[in-house]
């Protein structure tokens, strides 16, 4: 990476503590990975600053997910930002409403380094 290249923000949305110190482990320092506990914390952190794509957790205290999903849409600076859906639900009905919303790409937890890795490649380029 050239010195004049800043690194991608990699924004991650998840309550469980555990999984946001193992989105650390796969993707620092490649990324500017920043972390948050909460939808309204997401919400927080997306009126200050930019974020290149979104690592979402659908199953969260006091907003799911995809009503978080619904909210970011109607912002125009991320109407087109890519998300994806990290969740340990793999229900039917949580895939086909997955597979309807605007979610870029869905990962079942646990994910694999590689697999996350790729999905980030592949919506940045």
């Amino acid at each position: 990476m050239e010195n004049n290249e800043r690194k991608r923000v990699i924004l991650a949305i998840d309550d469980n503590v555990q999984q946001l110190t193992e989105f650390k482990v796969f993707l620092i320092p490649k990324y500017d990975l920043r972390v948050v506990k909460s939808a309204s914390e997401a919400m927080s952190f997306l009126n200050k600053y930019e974020s290149d794509i979104i690592l979402l957790d659908i199953e969260m205290p006091n907003i799911t997910g995809f009503e978080f999903l619904e909210d970011i849409r109607k912002i125009p600076s991320y109407v087109q930002v890519p998300i994806i859906i990290v969740s340990g639900n793999t229900g039917e009905e949580f895939f086909t409403q997955a597979k309807n919303s605007t979610a870029a790409e869905v990962l079942s937890k646990p994910v694999k380094q590689e697999a996350l890795v790729e999905a980030i490649e592949k919506h940045l380029s």
